[in-house]
């Protein structure tokens, strides 16, 4: 289901024609429009709507990590493939001593884009709270292409501060896919308090593909206070968003979310978000 949603969140038109009036301190959008995913990411593409497996980890768990001493050696490399390769060497997870010399290379600016951003990935793959301050300090980037790793990054991190970060970046970022990544990244955290931002992302910012993930990161969050924010979003303008938020009430709504559905269902004039929320206003009556 969720390749689905991203199948349909990268081929429908972004709505047209939308008023824009931000909150204090959220970014208003750029006229230059970008697309997503970006035409060149630098760094290691990640795909964000994939988690680590299993399989990964386990083949982790063999692979003996280079030492502080070599590590701090190749990153000096004169050769940038090579600086590169060794970033990669050292992204295995719980590989804390590799944290510091990775996020000297993630904040040096006078070194290549597509480092930093690799370091910042790295940064996500060991997954140790210490990296934290780097990678909130990376999301200041000049470069859209390591702001967007460093919040993906940040997401996988079990960090106090981390979801206070991400939600400045959610507000401020003025590229709309760094913010989108962050969106994601909230939604990772997992943390109670990111409601009220990702309710604010629904409505308030004006890209639709943003919004949509806003709905899947409250799913995440899975807490009624979420359920009440995606229900909503039932009457979101674009028909995507109100068959996700459709979709995702139906998973962690309860009887209290069925007037949600009722009203939508009164006022929807879209086949699939109709299809969905009569779906969820079904799946909500078969629950314990």
């Amino acid at each position: 289901m969720i390749m689905a949603l991203a199948a349909v969140m990268l081929s429908a038109p972004a709505f047209a024609g939308q008023a824009f009036i931000p909150l204090p301190g959220y970014a208003v959008p750029a006229q230059r429009p970008d697309d997503f995913p970006p035409a060149r990411l630098v760094g290691e593409v990640e795909d964000p709507l994939t988690a680590l497996t299993s399989d990964e980890d386990l083949r982790d768990s063999v692979i003996s990590p280079p030492s502080a001493a070599w590590l701090m050696g190749g990153l000096r490399a004169s050769n940038p493939a090579d600086r590169l390769a060794m970033i990669h060497s050292a992204a295995i997870p719980r590989h804390v001593a590799a944290v510091a010399p990775l996020a000297a290379v993630l904040l040096r600016l006078d070194e290549a884009p597509e480092i930093r951003a690799a370091a910042a990935t790295a940064l996500g793959r060991i997954g140790d709270a210490v990296a934290a301050p780097s990678l909130g300090e990376a999301l200041k980037d000049p470069v859209p292409d390591v702001r967007y790793a460093a919040a993906l990054a940040l997401g996988r991190l079990p960090a106090d501060g981390a979801a206070t970060r991400l939600a400045r970046a959610v507000r401020t970022d003025p590229s709309w896919w760094v913010r989108y990544a962050a969106v994601i990244a909230l939604g990772r955290t997992k943390k109670g308090f990111v409601v009220g931002t990702l309710e604010e992302t629904l409505r308030f910012e004006p890209r639709w593909q943003i919004r949509m993930l806003a709905v899947r990161s409250l799913q995440d969050v899975g807490s009624l206070r979420a359920a009440d924010a995606i229900g909503r979003a039932l009457l979101d303008k674009d028909s995507g968003v109100r068959t996700a938020a459709a979709l995702a009430l139906g998973d962690i709504g309860n009887d209290d979310h069925l007037p949600f559905l009722s009203a939508a269902l009164k006022a929807e004039t879209d086949l699939s978000a109709r299809g969905a929320q009569s779906t969820a206003f079904r799946r909500i009556l078969s629950k314990p």
